[in-house]
């Protein structure tokens, strides 16, 4: 099997492309109306039940250009690596996992910021879910050793997503970055735990 035969898994990925174009569409609104993104985002100290939701598909409005910098870089991981998990464990699962995203990184954030409530955004924690999963199912196709991993494309660009998340993860650590910090690893653990579940799921698919 090579990378690029995770695509070809029988399925329509409705679930990603449902989560990325939800968010695409929000921070489209944010940006031409500033004035809604405190009703959107995430905080840690809720006014509106809705915003544990709504603000995992925003992003930061100020400046504009880092914005849509911020949206970009998550979608080029969400997408890829969202539809190989989509494809290998179904859309009822991978809607389940980002449910429990949503849940997870809530109460991560209540925890993280108990002495400090803050405002935070962005799709990029459930990204980190979906990637952990993605991560494994891409090594389980490597360690098989069907087709040399250098010769496939794909491998340089998953090689790069991994090595771009683990950078931002040393980047947003607990000193300088507490919130995000908590909510980007309760992606990872959302992603393991899942994996642990699921492997055997996955190594039959794959």
């Amino acid at each position: 099997m090579k990378l690029s035969d995770l695509y070809k898994i029988k399925g329509f990925p409705v679930v990603t492309v449902t989560l990325t174009l939800v968010s695409f569409v929000l921070s489209c609104i944010v940006w031409l109306v500033p004035a809604l993104f405190d009703y959107l985002c995430i905080e840690t100290r809720p006014q509106y039940f809705w915003q544990y939701f709504s603000g995992c598909f925003i992003h930061n409005i100020e400046p504009k250009w880092v914005m849509w910098v911020h949206m970009i870089m998550n979608f080029m991981g969400l997408v890829p690596l969202g539809i190989i998990v989509e494809k290998v464990l179904g859309s009822k699962k991978i809607f389940a996992i980002f449910l429990t995203e949503l849940v997870v990184t809530a109460v991560s954030l209540q925890l993280a910021s108990l002495n400090n409530p803050t405002k935070v955004s962005g799709i990029s924690t459930i990204t980190y879910a979906f990637a952990t999963v993605a991560f494994y199912c891409i090594f389980l196709v490597l360690k098989k050793k069907e087709t040399p991993y250098l010769k496939q494309p794909l491998f340089y660009y998953f090689a790069f997503q991994f090595w771009g998340m683990l950078q931002m993860l040393l980047m947003m650590n607990p000193v300088n970055a507490l919130t995000s910090f908590v909510g980007h690893i309760s992606g990872i653990v959302v992603g393991i735990v899942t994996v642990i579940v699921t492997a055997r799921e996955i190594k039959v698919k794959i």
